[in-house]
């Protein structure tokens, strides 16, 4: 009677369960044939980088370690990946393996879990206070985040806002288009993210002031606006793919747009400091 193997996997969402046994009882039955076996378990433990294998023999428990990137790897690659790595470590360690692996597929959840990073795209809404007077300019913003490494990633993202501004004369809307770019720096616990960096952004802002009562009119007027930005996002894994964002943001706007009045007075001015919240989702590519 052959002995059973149980392949535990543990936070591996992302790893086709069914498949890797499958593989896993090919190779074994190549490299296993003949011997006398005896109950094992395999566990395979992932945490978004690599993914560790440890096989123990039930009876005497022995135990032998192997580590698998996991990386650069991923879906139907990583799965064969395992399978072979797998099936090297019982043979190399002369852990007794069956013919056929029943596979025991541990409970996990998302707070287990760090997704591999490498590239993800995330939409969101914004409100953002600005300007002088001060103005509340909420908007939609789309970004994408590129992970170069364990700790770091590049970020951009586009963003369009409107709002408006009472001034003791008229009233004074905004519409503003912008861009930024950031170096984050960042780590990971279970299913969250912290992420904190710098950048800079810049962008385009149309002020339209209205006509007034006493029969002032009102002009527009377009310009460009630029300067440093701080970050701070925290972000929660929703399964292997798809996460929720909360950011905060500060800068300091060094290129200044100002709307005059016609006796050389200013109306409203974008300068100095700003602060914004961002509230989104994103999925990991």
């Amino acid at each position: 009677m052959d002995a059973q193997v149980k392949l535990v996997t543990e936070a591996c969402p992302g790893v086709d369960a069914t498949r890797l046994e499958d593989l896993v009882a090919i190779e074994l039955g190549t490299v296993g044939a003949g011997r006398t076996l005896r109950p094992a378990v395999v566990v395979l433990t992932c945490d978004g980088e690599r993914v560790a294998i440890t096989a123990t023999d039930a009876q005497t428990g022995r135990q032998s370690h192997s580590e698998v990137p996991s990386r650069d790897a991923a879906g139907p690659a990583l799965v064969r990946l395992l399978a072979l790595s797998v099936s090297e470590l019982v043979a190399t360690s002369e852990v007794p393996v069956g013919k056929r692996l029943p596979l025991v597929q541990e409970p996990t959840s998302t707070q287990q879990f760090e997704p591999a990073r490498r590239f993800g795209v995330a939409a969101a809404g914004s409100l953002r206070r600005v300007a002088r007077p001060a103005t509340w300019l909420g908007g939609f913003a789309l970004g994408a985040e590129l992970a170069f490494a364990r700790h770091f990633a590049l970020a951009i993202e586009g963003r369009g806002e409107l709002g408006s501004a009472a001034t003791g004369l008229t009233t004074v809307d905004w519409q503003a288009a912008s861009g930024n770019i950031a170096l984050l720096v960042g780590a990971g616990n279970g299913a969250w993210r912290i992420e904190a960096g710098l950048g800079m952004e810049g962008g385009l802002v149309k002020l339209s002031a209205h006509d007034t009562a006493t029969g002032a009119k009102g002009n527009s007027l377009s310009e460009p606006w630029a300067g440093p930005i701080g970050r701070l996002c925290v972000t929660r894994a929703l399964g292997s793919r798809f996460f929720f964002l909360g950011r905060i943001d500060g800068g300091w706007i060094m290129h200044r747009v100002a709307g005059d009045v016609s006796d050389g007075s200013t109306l409203v001015e974008l300068r100095g400091g700003w602060a914004g919240l961002t509230l989104g989702a994103g999925m990991l590519m």
